[in-house]
């Protein structure tokens, strides 16, 4: 029988890929802009410093790298197993945690892919935090109560592991 928290974190990721496909759809409209623009007969060069068709196809192939990036991500995230945490458990990709540092309080989800979105559902609302992050790879293989390390460009910081599910 499913817990509370695995459905909360399938949840949690269905808003997470709903979120990458509505960035899908709006990159690549902007692509197809961009590569529209540097097609237009207006923007065909005036001489040999006008640049404006070039840099409209630079903005075209960086959103449809855009895109590419974020179908890789909702390929990731849609194969990451949900697992459940019980006390003693170690983080992995999956795992909904909370983390203290100082008064501060924060909630992640790790996940494989798409770090740095907030996304609520069923009540929680959590930063997702991609394990090849700097505080992602520090907190990977740590329990409750253990801390972690984190260089920033203020100086190292330490995190305590409020809890794992």
């Amino acid at each position: 029988m499913a817990s509370v928290m695995d459905v909360d974190k399938k949840a949690l990721v269905a808003a997470l890929r709903e979120r990458i496909e509505a960035e899908i759809a709006e990159a690549t409209r902007l692509a197809k802009d961009a590569a529209d623009a540097a097609t237009h007969e207006e923007n065909k060069p005036e001489g040999d410093k006008d640049m404006r068709s070039t840099e409209a196809s630079y903005i075209a192939r960086g959103q449809a790298e855009r895109v590419r990036t974020l179908e890789s991500a909702l390929v990731a995230l849609a194969s990451m197993p949900l697992k459940r945490f019980g006390a003693g458990d170690v983080i992995q990709a999956s795992a909904l945690v909370t983390v203290a540092s100082g008064t501060t309080r924060e909630r992640y989800l790790l996940v494989s892919a798409a770090g740095g979105v907030k996304v609520s559902a069923a009540g929680v609302e959590v930063l997702t935090l991609a394990v090849a992050s700097p505080l992602g790879k520090a907190l990977l293989g740590l329990a409750a109560g253990e801390e972690a390390e984190v260089t920033t460009p203020r100086g190292p910081k330490t995190y305590e592991v409020v809890s794992v599910t």
